[in-house]
């Protein structure tokens, strides 16, 4: 009975969610979000590339992250610490290989791909230091995007869809236990204005703000929490318009700093073990 009273106000929670979002069709904000969150790293078939991300204050102390690809492929992302005494690091990707090009230096990835049907994959094998950490597994379509991850402690499988002007997340930790813990969230078009959405939680709390804001390069979606003086903004070039990705330069992969390690590539802080 408990489970549910559970099931029935989640029910209840997604259709007045659901019937708010209907007011509004085609938000640019709540489109620009999921198309630089599910098409903007891993699509090698979008146009879309997340370029930067900037922090005007962040909790691990971040100026930003700077992405670069290789044949539409990430390649690495460049952590810029705040504390300038404090080296760049890196997050470095490789193509269908094996571990002998690890150089055991901070996060490090083997990345496989392919397509099946309508849809991608990514099988993302993580290295820490050079040792075998968890195994990404991430699938992207048009309108959805789920992320798991397995041969972890805990264990996590999350999902993002559309659905008509809302984007569901759902974010399941320990999923493969009996001591799983689910979670919910809505990114909703807000009513009186096309380039602004907002985050709610199960009980129609505002986690965040979303605001969509357009360049000639492409576009960038600023993120507010609540009155909070602080910012992350997220840059999305649109390589149909830019002719190219992002800039190349060689550098020599550092140490990842022990604080990186709570921050997911996106730059929000991960469920880890």
């Amino acid at each position: 009975m408990e489970l549910l009273g559970k099931n029935k106000t989640f029910f209840l929670t997604v259709i007045t969610i659901l019937a708010l979002s209907a007011f509004a069709t085609a938000n640019t904000c709540t489109d620009a979000y999921f198309n630089a969150q599910v098409h903007g790293v891993f699509d090698q078939e979008s146009n879309l590339r997340i370029d930067s991300i900037f922090y005007s204050q962040s909790p691990a102390g971040w100026n930003g992250r700077k992405f670069f690809y290789k044949n539409s492929f990430v390649e690495k992302v460049v952590i810029d610490f705040r504390d300038k005494e404090e080296e760049p690091s890196y997050y470095i990707y490789y193509r269908d290989t094996n571990e002998t090009v690890l150089t055991k230096k901070g996060y490090e990835y083997i990345d496989s791909s392919y397509k099946k049907q309508d849809t991608l994959f990514h099988h993302l094998k993580t290295y820490y230091h050079g040792e075998y950490e968890y195994t990404q597994i991430i699938r992207i379509a048009k309108f959805y995007y789920s992320l798991q991850i397995i041969n972890s402690t805990p264990s996590e499988f999350s999902e993002k869809f559309v659905k008509h002007d809302t984007i569901v997340e759902i974010r399941n930790f320990n999923y493969s236990s009996d001591s799983s813990l689910v979670t919910k969230a809505f990114y909703i078009a807000d009513l009186n204005d096309d380039y602004k959405c907002n985050k709610f939680d199960e009980q129609q709390n505002l986690i965040y703000t979303f605001t969509y804001i357009p360049n000639e390069n492409g576009f960038s979606i600023r993120t507010s929490e609540g009155s909070a003086p602080y910012h992350i903004e997220t840059f999305v070039i649109n390589t149909e318009k830019t002719g190219t990705t992002a800039l190349r330069k060689t550098v020599k992969p550092v140490k990842i700093k022990p604080k990186a390690r709570y921050f997911d590539l996106l730059g929000r802080f991960k469920f880890t073990k």
